[in-house]
């Protein structure tokens, strides 16, 4: 199943995107300024030539919402799936949207799943849920591609906190495509074999994090290095889990430098 939405302005309000996550058009009309979202402060910020849609796609038989994003100008044939933190797809689409619509007005397709809605998080079915979230981040890579024409192996995972999680394991899958993984205080552990999958990681880390511990991320590394991955380690200067603008600044260049990297030497989705 996939249903798509009108596509929503790009200069929509940051408010009225909370407002309409949390209670729709009556909430929205009840907002009364509406300043632009969509320039997110950074200074290597790019005019906005992008448009945003909510849509829906089908995860083992559940639908799951998202937000797509679609360049305005040219298209670069690469696309990203944002996977959201811990704190859900409400409020990390807010945090994330201006982020996204950076990416998108510079050539990539860009979707951001909730992919909570293919398993409630539950402590008591870790293995069922996680199994759930990593099929979510795969259909949502294969809507992105079949949808917007793009080659499977140009579709990257990108992910924060949980949503790192999420991403690595997903890469990982047997049989997957992915070749480009971004993981923004990500942790875990990789056992399978990677070997012949021309994957690549880019791991980003605060200089402290009470969330997930640096050692955690570096561990996940030399995981990833034992298995077969190319891995980049880069250390943000920041102190804590919830990154502030300059620091989310930092994160998307770092990401779209580890793209382009890839897109020059010819491999994945960059």
């Amino acid at each position: 199943m996939r249903g798509r939405g009108p596509a929503i302005p790009t200069r929509l309000a940051l408010v009225g995107l909370i407002a309409a996550l949390a209670g729709g058009p009556r909430a929205l009309a009840q907002v009364p300024e509406r300043p632009q979202v969509g320039v997110p402060g950074c200074a290597d910020d790019v005019p906005v030539r992008a448009s945003r849609a909510l849509i829906a796609f089908e995860s083992r038989g559940r639908p799951v919402r998202a937000y797509l994003y679609t360049p305005r100008g040219e298209a670069n044939g690469d696309g990203v799936v944002m996977l959201h933190g811990g704190t859900g797809f409400e409020m990390n689409s807010i945090l994330f949207d201006a982020h996204a619509i950076q990416l998108a007005s510079r050539g990539y397709h860009v979707i951001l799943p909730a992919y909570f809605d293919a398993a409630d998080p539950d402590p008591s079915r870790r293995a069922v849920t996680a199994r759930a979230w990593r099929q979510a981040a795969l259909d949502a890579a294969g809507e992105l591609a079949s949808g917007q024409g793009l080659s499977a192996g140009r579709v990257a995972l990108w992910g924060y906190s949980r949503g790192a999680g999420v991403a690595v394991d997903a890469a990982a899958a047997p049989g997957g495509e992915v070749r480009s993984v971004v993981l923004a205080a990500g942790g875990g552990a990789v056992e399978q074999s990677l070997a012949g999958r021309d994957l690549s990681v880019l791991l980003l880390h605060a200089r402290r994090d009470e969330a997930v511990p640096v050692r955690a991320t570096l561990r996940l590394a030399d995981d990833l290095r034992e298995a077969g991955a190319a891995v980049e380690v880069r250390e943000l200067a920041f102190d804590g889990h919830q990154y502030d603008l300059p620091t989310w600044c930092a994160v998307m260049s770092h990401t779209r430098t580890f793209l382009e990297s890839r897109r020059e030497a010819g491999h994945g989705p960059a």
